[in-house]
């Protein structure tokens, strides 16, 4: 240790060790004070899931903007399941919640109410009416504090309305899920921290066998934890780190670990110098000389480790990198500056005495064992790792995050309702988004959608698709071919039902126009008798007006005769007195009388003789004429016989016709290859332009298709579909008159395939980072490359057998899948911890070997540094295996892994592994600098090797 180093140690364990730890203890308390809670800054700033950038994310910022909407991907879905089929009442409550939920402007942006339209009312409730679900799209994106105050907005507002007996409401879906997941570690992590202390007091209780050794370390990693906490959540409000609950719970868990291992490293070497007749000032100064490197060493290689997560693309990597490193920095702080000063006031009141070791005699005789049989050792050692990774082969990553959310959590009661009644996956369509150039309100439009709907059906696992051709997942009656056929031939029906009533009187007219041709007989015969007798009139007119003629010519000269009487009555006055010529004018009287009726009658013989000649030429043509309508009555007659037997045999043909047409449409209804047909008219129907509304955009260039699967849409099934409805897109449109200008893919399937780029990429990013990282400090702080490359070497090796193992307990054993964030932060927190506790042997190794050779070196390494490192081992294991107290899938397997790791790594690949290669490698170890030469090269039989 340099002059600053012994200055600085002075006044860490000296008068001043009192204000350092008042100082700790005050930038505890303030940090704590002035700063809000981490907790509460999480809920304020926690940001998206999934990076802006994924596809997913962009296809639903895109679909949002198509459909005048704000952009997001947190949606939920509100079911209601009912003990019995839903009645009046489970509508009305239904009605309320729907209307509330609409008018809660700040949270919901749309509330898909399929129930209430006749078109899509199918589609939203479960065959036997027993659950009924809507989605309602949410502010905020996925995994934000928005996203999370909107799901709870939700949930209060379905509390504010008191539902029916019988009837249970949930919220779940993908929103809910990210939700419910983030607030079980949340309420769980007072418990996991609060047992992981417990468990690091009972263990050091154990080793120490003192209350004042036990408490150096949890003090001095209780106040790294309450600092850190306050710097990042300084760091977090103020935007500059990322934070989530994933990252409080990976950082109370790595500083609570971390932190206790470095005080155990230095009371460990302590207590070492005192058990060798130190001072207990200089076995205290000693110590720090030895292990601050370390320490040091350790930080930067696990914070740099960590520090590697802030480039990934995924939140919840991205977001537990540099918190838990600030912790690791402050917990490494602590230990060089707080944990010396707690153990100077211990030294200096007794306090930190060691009680004698059981275990340092058993390591020292492990470690003769490593030196004088390098090789087997390294042999079956190196057995035990490969078969410890050996599940790893069968490894299945689980990607289903309701999966690892707790069974009682609500959106796992809501999944678990919908599965009683539904298929699977009636949650969780993909959202197929397909621009158009044109407007595709209109038949030729219609059946391009429906043409895309049936290509995606005939994807594999697609088990039904919801598109404005079928908005309840199947194709409307009215939208047929087949259904129009049955309409066209009940229509037909109807028309030939009326013809033929109407047909049916021609058999009147035939009979009437039988009669008309009896009468036109008749007629004709009549015309023929009223003919001649017409004739014998004319000719006995024509006698009597010569008869006629003849007595006016006698009257005219009878009444000449009279001519003087005349006179002789004209000529006397007052003729009436006069008796003579009153007489005669009495005879006169008749006789002129008689001429004028004679000239009268004469006429009219001769008008009745004019008359009946002109009528007895004419009726003498009547009968032609008769006879030419007696013809066209029979031709009449005859067409009518036609039209009646046409009747008879045209009637049942048609019939024929519309019974085809009609048993068409009963044979194919309900069928998928009805055809596909939806009329203009259609689109002026309230029915159908709600349905218009929500599935096609406001200018008809856009339209929603949402795809359901049978398989795993949290997984693989899901992932892959997106290239298969790209493929049927694309294929479904190669004729015809929609080009798709633009196909965008959201939901669950194809944010699962994001997810799984996204994972690959990162862990690919932390593989390369975080081993270079580690192998460039190990390299500086061992001076040897390759010395780094067997640290980074045998902690890959650790870290694959506490992957293997995991698989088999988790997989093989409970049946669960690992989550695909445990191998990633595992990986982190293996590769770093397990290159400490290496570091920290290869540097012991290092330092005996320079003054009693390479073999006894191990030897003495192993007996120094075996119950120190198994120890820390076992605590930091411990710590993570804390993390089995959460119900969270991800945390506890997380825990395991990492567990399993720090033991397989400290009792098989630190304890065999490493100082089989140092042996085996010897002198090419430390290449290009060596061993110093102050060493003389002990031989088999010296003492250090027989003494133990």
């Amino acid at each position: 240790m340099n002059l600053w180093g012994d200055r600085l140690f002075r006044l860490l364990t000296g008068r001043y060790a009192i204000l350092i730890i008042g100082l700790w203890v005050l930038a505890a308390a303030l940090g704590n004070v002035a700063v809000p809670q981490l907790e509460r800054v999480i809920d304020a700033h926690t940001r998206s899931f999934m990076p802006a950038d994924a596809p997913s994310s962009i296809a639903a910022t895109r679909a949002a903007q198509l459909f005048g909407q704000t952009p997001t991907n947190n949606f939920v879905y509100v079911v209601l399941e009912s003990d019995q089929r839903m009645g009046p009442r489970d509508r009305q409550f239904y009605d309320a919640l729907t209307a509330a939920l609409a008018s809660d402007r700040r949270h919901v942006y749309a509330v898909s109410d399929l129930w209430s339209q006749p078109a899509t009312a199918a589609g939203a409730q479960s065959p036997d009416r027993k659950v009924v679900k809507v989605m309602v799209r949410l502010a905020g994106m996925l995994g934000t504090s928005q996203a999370r105050e909107s799901v709870n907005a939700v949930r209060n507002v379905i509390t504010r309305i008191p539902a029916p007996a019988g009837l249970h409401v949930d919220v779940t879906g993908p929103g809910a899920t990210i939700v419910d997941e983030f607030a079980a570690i949340d309420r769980q992590m007072l418990g996991i921290t609060a047992a992981t202390i417990g468990l690091i007091l009972l263990l050091l209780l154990v080793v120490y066998r003192s209350p004042i050794a036990a408490a150096i370390p949890l003090t001095s990693v209780g106040l790294a934890l309450a600092v850190a906490r306050a710097t990042v959540a300084a760091l977090g409000q103020s935007g500059v780190v990322e934070v989530s609950l994933f990252s409080v719970a990976l950082m109370a868990a790595m500083t609570l670990g971390a932190g206790t291992d470095y005080a155990i490293f230095l009371v460990g070497r302590y207590h070492e110098g005192r058990r060798r007749g130190l001072p207990p000032d200089r076995a205290l100064s000693d110590a720090y000389r030895a292990v601050a490197p370390v320490v040091i060493g350790s930080a930067l290689t696990v914070s740099a480790a960590l520090a590697c997560l802030g480039f990934a693309k995924v939140g919840m990597f991205r977001s537990a990198g540099i918190p838990s490193a600030i912790g690791i920095f402050v917990t490494m702080l602590a230990a060089l500056l707080l944990t010396p000063a707690l153990m100077g006031l211990a030294v200096r009141r007794g306090y930190l005495e060691p009680r004698p070791s059981t275990t340092a005699r058993r390591w020292r005789r492990v470690g003769a064992a490593v030196a004088r049989w390098p090789g087997p050792i390294l042999v079956t050692a190196g057995g035990l790792t490969l078969l410890a990774a050996l599940p790893l082969a069968g490894i299945r990553v689980g990607w289903n995050e309701p999966a690892a959310t707790p069974a009682s959590a609500e959106s796992s009661r809501g999944y678990a309702a919908v599965d009683r009644h539904l298929p699977a996956n009636a949650l969780l369509p993909d959202i197929v988004t397909v621009q158009s150039d044109h407007d595709l309100r209109n038949p030729a439009g219609m059946i391009a959608i429906e043409r895309m709907t049936r290509q995606l059906m005939a994807i594999p696992g697609v088990r039904s698709v919801q598109s404005a051709s079928r908005p309840d997942g199947k194709v409307p009656d009215e939208a047929t071919l087949t259904y129009q056929a049955g309409v066209l031939g009940h229509r037909f029906g109807d028309t030939i039902d009326s013809l033929n009533q109407r047909l049916a009187r021609v058999a009147e007219l035939d009979n009437a126009l039988a009669q008309a041709e009896a009468a036109v007989d008749s007629l004709g015969s009549g015309l023929l008798g009223g003919s001649a007798g017409l004739a014998d009139m004319s000719s006995a007119a024509s006698d009597m007006r010569t008869g006629m003629t003849g007595l006016q010519h006698t009257v005219t000269t009878v009444s000449g005769y009279l001519t003087p009487l005349r006179d002789f009555v004209g000529r006397t006055p007052d003729c009436a007195a006069n008796p003579l010529c009153s007489t005669v004018d009495r005879v006169l009287q008749p006789v002129d009388s008689l001429v004028q009726s004679s000239t009268e009658l004469g006429d009219g013989a001769a008008k009745l003789t004019g008359g009946s000649t002109t009528a007895a030429a004419a009726l003498a043509r009547l009968p032609k004429s008769v006879a030419s309508m007696k013809d066209a009555l029979g031709q009449a007659r005859s067409a009518t016989h036609d039209l009646l037997g046409l009747t008879q045999s045209l009637g049942p043909q048609l019939h024929q016709l519309t019974d085809y047409l009609t048993e068409i449409d009963t044979q194919f209804q309900g069928s998928a290859a009805s055809g596909f047909y939806l009329p203009q008219r259609a689109f002026s129907d309230p029915r159908y332009t709600e349905v218009l509304r929500q599935l096609i955009s406001a200018n008809g260039r856009a339209t929603y298709l949402l795809v359901y699967g049978d398989g795993s849409e949290w997984g693989d099934d899901g992932a892959h579909r997106e290239h298969q409805v790209r493929a049927a897109i694309k294929e479904a449109t190669k004729e015809g008159t929609l080009a798709p200008t633009a196909v965008d893919l959201a939901g669950v399937g194809p944010v699962t395939a994001d997810l799984q780029r996204f994972v690959a990429r990162d862990e690919t990013l932390l593989v390369g980072a975080a081993l270079v990282l580690i192998f460039v400090i190990v390299t500086g702080m061992l001076r040897s490359p390759v010395a780094g490359l067997v640290v980074v070497g045998t902690v890959v090796a650790s870290y694959a057998s506490a992957l293997g193992m995991s698989v088999l307990i988790w997989q093989d054993l409970l049946h669960q899948e690992l989550h695909w964030a445990t191998a990633p932060i595992a990986f982190i927190a293996l590769i770093a911890v397990g290159a400490d506790y290496n570091l920290l042997l290869a540097l012991r190794i290092k330092q005996e070997a320079a003054t009693a050779g390479l073999r006894t070196g191990i030897v003495r390494a192993f007996g120094g540094t075996g119950g120190v490192v198994t120890t820390a081992g076992i605590v930091f294991g411990l710590t993570m295996l804390a993390l089995l107290c959460s119900s969270v899938l991800s945390i506890a397997q997380i825990g395991t892994t990492i567990a399993v790791g720090l033991l397989i790594d400290t009792l098989v690949v630190r304890a065999f592994v490493v100082p089989s290669l140092v042996a085996l490698l010897g002198r090419w170890f430390w290449w290009p600098r060596g061993l110093p030469r102050k060493a003389t090269v002990v031989p088999t039989k010296e003492p250090e090797l027989e003494l133990v």
